[in-house]
């Protein structure tokens, strides 16, 4: 698992030392992550919040997915470097045609 957040990319080339391949990506000037399983283009929209509290909000310009991903293991942030790897699949019974 990488994972790279903990990490400044103005010190750590992040696709160098965790192993990342740079993808172009099509609206935004930072590459997409060959190796994840989505990846997002946003621009950032608001950023009232960012000195008091790191907060700032992002608008999605464009989202990719790899569709040779079948099942993704995807990683959840809880806060407080606690981290969550989703797992089971539930299915429940569906109304939906």
């Amino acid at each position: 698992m990488v994972v790279g957040g903990n990490s400044s990319g103005r010190r750590v080339d992040k696709f160098k030392s965790f192993g990342l391949t740079p993808e172009p990506a099509s609206l935004v000037g930072a590459p997409l992550i060959a190796e994840c399983y989505a990846n997002l283009e946003c621009r950032v929209t608001d950023t009232r919040l960012m000195n008091r509290y790191n907060f700032f909000v992002l608008e999605v310009l464009k989202a990719w997915i790899d569709p040779a991903c079948k099942d993704p293991r995807t990683l959840h942030h809880r806060g407080r470097g606690v981290f969550r790897v989703a797992g089971e699949t539930i299915k429940l019974p569906s109304k939906m045609k």
